[in-house]
């Protein structure tokens, strides 16, 4: 009868052991499930960057062999800082004269050309494209407001009678 009563003592010991350490495992952290993961990349919900014309937008009829000078502001509304680069683009229906539109920008106190003649895949025709900024970018910080001057002039062999299109963005530099 006493190894009876021990028998059931050990069984009652060992079953308090048992669910104590396993009490204490789950409490000290024992990994009791697989592990959930996830990626995110983190956007902005809007654009915070805009391009426009703050005064002087060309438009209208424009003569071969004049200069005309505009400005593009960029503004950044958000709270983040970009690392920046303006491009733009001038295209017609058909493909540019090579020599036939000069494009500059103004800075450190003089004129400097900023677009080339290059064939553009997209649209399957040669077109002026241009940067505005170095190729490494600019620091673009909250708050930003920065109005840039440019000015352009059609050659003697720019196509005439024809609409002429501009496009300008700001992309971010890796």
């Amino acid at each position: 009868m006493i190894e009876k009563m021990l028998a059931k003592k050990k069984i009652a010991l060992l079953t308090v052991a048992l669910m104590v350490m396993l009490a204490g495992g789950v409490y000290a952290g024992m990994r009791l499930s697989n592990i959930l993961t996830a990626n995110w990349v983190v956007k902005e919900s809007q654009t915070n960057l805009v391009l426009s014309w703050p005064y002087d937008e060309p438009s209208g009829d424009l003569n071969r062999g004049q200069w005309y000078s505009t400005y593009v502001r960029l503004q950044n509304t958000g709270a983040t800082t970009y690392t920046v680069i303006v491009k733009f683009k001038v295209w017609i229906a058909t493909s540019l004269p090579d020599g036939s539109i000069t494009i500059q920008g103004w800075y450190s106190d003089d004129w400097h050309n900023i677009a080339t003649y290059q064939w553009d895949s997209d649209l399957g025709r040669y077109v002026y494209v241009g940067t505005w900024g170095p190729s490494e970018g600019f620091q673009c910080t909250p708050g930003w407001d920065v109005i840039s001057e440019f000015r352009f002039k059609f050659e003697s062999n720019a196509p005439i009678d024809t609409p002429y299109y501009f496009e300008a963005w700001v992309e971010q530099v890796p």
